[in-house]
């Protein structure tokens, strides 16, 4: 009897064995995991999409890992209030990215995202040296760790200018270097070329069109003004930002600013006024191919980079990407349903900057070899290499904790001139050294940690916006009315708060 049960207890021994063993084998399975990018409308040839293109490279190099990935588009205009209806409904990718470190705040002090300190260490060891201390205090809470920060291997220009430089010359005007310059071509447009455009703009939720214009009223002269308006949305709100918002308001009345454009919140005519080459000025984050297609057919068409707002302080500097300028965070649901191992197996491989740099610059593909001849350290593929081959035409959205690689003024013009071999290379050369210089970038003044207010930011920032487009449309004589109803909404919505609170951090702080 006792040898019976001696048998049993070791046949249970081996079946329990046995299925741990299976277990174990179908936990090496393939684990799903969804992961946000950016959806920013480009041109993606062939009728393939995020999850059928970019992915399959990446997911060549996970599989071994046990890991499939799927991008989820999510459009860049209000994509964190996107993500929060998803969260809501439960539809949320595992992988979430936001250039708003009060997202982060406000889900992570909600106890809904993952504490990646005890998944450190299974990151690029590079990648971790680079976000010891500020950085990481960015996204920590009570010595959690909610977010790990996209960290630049440069940082970049917010915003760049682009002028028709053919009309300049047609006009007989030298090309404008100050705001005052600028303002007397814009009149002169409208004078001269009642069919142009002086001022493109669009009613997209974004601060792309004004953001510098306005700030070029605005002066940085100040530490602790600095330190509480950077670096979110607030800064267009710092002392002096009035008058340019009211000289914005002016344009819009004069008609240098299209009467309608806050009817255009797909940026539909906004895009259709560039793709024609009837901009004669615009302020927005960077051209697209739309931008380009004018070179060589239309006579004498050079919409051309230019630089024409100092600062109140005579500065030509503007707002860098900042020392972090992009949060990944997951939801505490995706690492309760056992995906943090798939997870953190993503993270680890972009966290590496060769595997990084690869998949943002190279075909994916044994020809990448062949195309470098600069000597560059990566081959650079062309835009339209990359939608031959039905890839999308830029990855920098995809590319989430390791970001911004400078492979030089050479090698980007050449780059950027195959992809629009319409285009003189000198346009390439102005905008490299006008936007990409080091020199001419300013970085936030940013508070290392978090605040109590900074929950409030998220609903500010589209506020801010809304704000913005209602100054600027506002009424003959009705500027200061509109101004004091908008901005006391701000108020309503916590702004006082908010720049209350950093002040005094700084007073706390920094004196």
């Amino acid at each position: 009897m006792k040898k019976g049960l001696a048998f049993f207890c070791i046949l249970i021994v081996a079946v329990s064995f046995v299925f741990a063993q299976a277990a174990k084998e179908e936990s090496k399975g393939m684990t799903d995991i969804t992961v946000m990018v950016y959806e920013r409308g480009a041109t993606i040839a062939g009728g393939s999409t995020l999850d059928n293109n970019d992915t399959r490279w990446l997911n060549e190099q996970l599989a071994p890992k046990g890991v499939h990935l799927t991008f989820v588009g999510i459009p860049r205009s209000g994509a964190d209030a996107t993500i929060e209806t998803m969260i809501a409904a439960g539809t949320a990718p595992d992988v979430i990215v936001t250039n708003g470190r009060e997202r982060v705040m406000q889900y992570g002090s909600q106890g809904g995202l993952v504490d990646f300190t005890p998944y450190l260490d299974r990151l690029d060891p590079e990648y971790q040296e680079l976000i010891k201390g500020t950085p990481t205090d960015m996204c920590s809470i009570d010595g959690g760790l909610y977010a790990l920060p996209g960290m630049p291997g440069y940082f970049i220009r917010s915003h760049e200018q682009y002028i028709r430089k053919d009309i300049v010359e047609a006009l007989g005007m030298e090309m404008p270097t100050t705001r005052d310059e600028l303002i007397a071509f814009l009149y002169a447009v409208k004078e001269n070329y009642p069919d142009m455009i002086p001022y493109a703009f669009s009613g997209k939720v974004t601060s792309s069109c004004f953001f510098q214009f306005v700030l070029s009223y605005t002066s940085r002269a100040d530490e602790r003004t600095n330190y509480i308006y950077e670096p979110s949305f607030t800064n267009c709100l710092r002392p002096g930002a009035k008058e340019g918002f009211k000289q914005l308001n002016q344009f819009y009345l004069d008609g240098i600013i299209p009467h309608d454009f806050a009817l255009d919140i797909d940026e539909t005519k906004f895009k259709q006024a560039r793709a024609n080459g009837n901009v004669a000025f615009m302020l927005y984050n960077s051209p697209d191919t739309t931008d380009f297609t004018q070179f060589g057919l239309t006579e004498g068409f050079m919409l051309w980079p230019c630089d024409t707002l100092p600062n109140a302080d005579g500065d030509y500097l503007a707002p860098s990407s900042g020392s972090v300028n992009r949060y990944v965070y997951v939801l505490k649901s995706a690492e309760d349903a056992g995906k943090m191992d798939a997870i953190m197996e993503f993270l680890a491989f972009m966290s590496n900057e060769d595997n990084a740099n690869t998949f943002a610059n190279r075909l994916w593909s044994e020809e990448a070899a062949a195309l470098d001849e600069t000597g560059a350290p990566y081959a650079l593929i062309t835009k339209q290499q990359a939608q031959d081959l039905g890839y999308a035409e830029r990855t920098s959205d995809m590319n989430n904790i390791r970001v911004s690689f400078d492979f030089g003024r050479e090698n980007y013009i050449k780059n950027q001139s195959a992809s629009a071999p319409n285009v003189p290379k000198e346009f390439f050369g102005e905008r490299y050294d006008l936007f990409r210089n080091k020199d001419r970038l300013y970085h936030n003044s940013e508070i290392p940690g978090t605040l109590e207010t900074d929950v409030y930011l998220s609903g500010l920032q589209t506020l801010i916006c809304e704000f913005a487009f209602k100054v600027i449309c506002a009424p003959e004589g009705q500027f200061e009315k509109v101004w004091e109803a908008s901005y006391a909404k701000l108020v309503e919505n916590h702004l006082e708060d908010v720049l209350n609170e950093r002040a005094a951090w700084y007073d706390a702080n920094k004196k």
